[in-house]
Order: C-alpha cells, then structure tokens, then sequence
C-alpha cells in the first residue's frame, strides 16, 4: 500500500510548489502592471516607484512547526546604481535584561533592565552593506537600523528611563557606566535567538525592475501582525516606500491552550495546579501498587 501511495504524495507536493510559483509570477505581473501604469501619470504626480509581496502573508504555528521560509520579492522603478533595503518588523513587546558581575567567585544580577517597545522580530535585507547605501544619519531618518528604533530603557533599581539612542539625558543614561554594553548586548541576545539580523547583499535584482530576498522564520518565531517594509534608494537619498503586512498566528491545539492561558489567565492556573496535583498522585498510588 505504501508503495501506491508514495507517487500521490510526490505529485502532491509538485502541485503545491507548483500553485506557489504560479501566485509568485502572477504577483509579478501584477507588480509590472503597477508601475506601468505609473509611469503614465501626469507630471505633477508622485507615483510609488517599488511595490512588494510575499509568497505567503499568513504563517502558521502548530505542533509540527520548525521554522519556515518565505519569498519576498516585487518590482521597482530603477536605475544602474539604485539600492533596496528590505525591513521586516514584527510586533512590539517589552523585554528584560540582566547585568552580571563576579563576586567571591560567584555570578549574580547587578541591575535589571526593562526595554519597552522593542520589536520582538527585526530582520533587514539590503543589496549592498547599508554605509555603502546611505549615511548613518540619512538610514536613522528612513527608519532603518537598530539605532532608529525609539527603544525606552527603564531600570528596576532607581527608576527612570532613557531612549536607545541616547537622545534623553535621564538618570538611566547616567546610572550605569555600560550603557553602550547594554544596547550592543541587547543586539547580541536577539540575534543569538534569530529574532533579529542584518543580511547585506541578500536582495538580488534583475534589469534593475525585479528583486527577491529569502525571508527565513525561525521555529520561536512570536505571533503577531508584521510589517513589511522596502524602501527604495538612490545617490544615497530614499525616493520611494512601500509596505505590506504579513499574519503570524498558532493554530491547532496549541493555538487553543495559548487564548485560553491568556485570556483565562486565572482558570488556567488553576487548572494546571490541579493536574499537577492529580498527576502526582496517580504517579503516587502506581508506584505504591508496584
């Protein structure tokens, strides 16, 4: 039986990467429409010079989800020399951060630091390295990087609370000497997690009208609305944005016990204590049996 069923699946399979690059290519063609028809416009217009899509804008997490990868790719107006710089956020949530220190041998917290607003998902793709685009200036202003993100950093002892850029001279900035090793260390553990990156020279481009990048997501991926984002660049100056949204959502079982533990936050711990409870005393009475 399992020798009649193997090519079915096989051929299933063909189908499915077969309905992908039929909706990839029909977006494409949508995506030339576009600027076609932008190209028509009256002088006085300012038309959008790049679109994009995704080869699927609705992610699923359930039990057997490992990870995924996407395709994002559009068109664009360009020219011999133009550069795309391809962002995509994910929600915002807050995170806490610990500094340690060593002390009669021992490592233990020092200070805990809350960072409010950060994106629990930033990856950004570029043709080039980003300074070789624009200025680091010019990239805070498009709203590129780290640096532009507006993080607040509050700390647990002394209260207070400064922006990641440093802009608001606040005690926070002032209550800790390695202020700078936090920022670079809150880069470091999101990058660690897969949750943030910078791949420079990942978008490719033909004939200066079409581009693609691969958009891998890990298997912690959060759930969430995305934004995504391509911003169109050239001598150095962004003359052309455009966005699209992308779903991450649970689905199945895990799905329902993630809106129950947030929605019934109550119920469910006490649920939990009680099969806690009962498991410890089925386990109990069998080995007392035994």
């Amino acid at each position: 039986m399992m020798r009649v069923q193997a090519p079915y699946t096989n051929l299933f399979r063909m189908q499915t990467f077969s309905m992908q690059s039929l909706r990839a290519g029909l977006v494409l063609v949508a995506c030339l429409a576009v600027l076609i028809c932008a190209s028509v416009q009256p002088a006085g217009a300012a038309p959008n010079r790049v679109v994009a899509d995704l080869s699927d804008d609705l992610v699923e997490i359930n039990s057997s989800y490992h990870g995924t990868e996407l395709l994002l790719f559009g068109a664009y107006r360009g020219m011999p020399g133009d550069d795309l710089i391809l962002e995509v956020r994910g929600p915002s949530t807050d995170l806490l951060q610990r500094r340690k220190e060593q002390k009669a041998g021992i490592w233990i917290n020092v200070e805990t630091f809350r960072w409010l607003g950060v994106p629990s998902f930033y990856h950004v793709f570029s043709t080039r390295p980003l300074a070789e685009i624009a200025p680091l200036q010019t990239l805070t202003e498009s709203g590129v990087g780290a640096a532009s993100l507006g993080l607040r950093l509050a700390k647990s002892k002394g209260g207070g609370g400064s922006h990641h850029n440093g802009g608001d001279a606040s005690p926070v900035s002032r209550a800790s000497a390695s202020t700078d090793e936090q920022n670079a260390g809150l880069v470091r553990n999101m990058t660690g997690l897969g949750l943030w990156a910078t791949r420079t020279g990942s978008v490719k481009t033909q004939q200066d009208m079409l581009y693609r990048t691969a958009l891998s997501l890990p298997s912690n991926v959060p759930p969430g609305s995305y934004v995504v984002r391509v911003l169109h660049f050239r001598d150095g100056v962004a003359i052309s944005e455009s966005k699209t949204d992308m779903k991450i959502r649970k689905a199945g079982l895990s799905a329902l016990i993630y809106r129950f533990a947030h929605d019934y936050s109550l119920f469910y711990g006490l649920f939990a204590i009680a099969f806690a409870v009962a498991s410890g005393w089925l386990a109990a009475a069998a080995f007392r049996r035994n």
